[in-house]
């Protein structure tokens, strides 16, 4: 199953088991209450599940990539941040400058990734 599907049936079964529990406590019933509790968390875990297997794709792209791309994006992305920064100070937004301050890190980050793939030989 893709994570999108497991997403979307996790939604689905979250909401059929909030009304649920909406239903049993409008009629009293307990039993159609746990069932609705029930099926609300097992479409928690559907949508956990969903968000994982999205995590996983991520980190396989991310791994796949070469030490070249990792190393533009870096230097792309810390170039980007300091633009940023600058124009927040400028601004006077720190919340601009903020961000500025975390996309120059993601950069270097990104940079030093490539570093390590072109040292293994990728």
């Amino acid at each position: 199953m893709s994570s999108t599907t497991d997403k979307i049936k996790g939604y689905a079964n979250e909401a059929a088991g909030n009304v649920k529990q909406g239903v049993g406590k409008l009629v009293g019933s307990e039993r159609l209450q746990a069932e609705g509790k029930v099926q609300e968390l097992k479409g928690e875990a559907q949508k956990t599940v969903g968000k994982v297997k999205d995590a996983a794709n991520e980190a396989y792209d991310s791994a796949s990539e070469s030490s070249t791309a990792d190393k533009a994006k870096g230097y792309a992305n810390e170039a980007a941040g300091k633009v940023k920064q600058g124009v927040g100070r400028v601004v006077g937004s720190e919340k601009l400058e903020a961000e500025g301050l975390a996309q120059e890190a993601k950069g270097d980050a990104q940079k030093a990734v490539g570093e390590t793939k072109k040292a293994f030989g990728r």
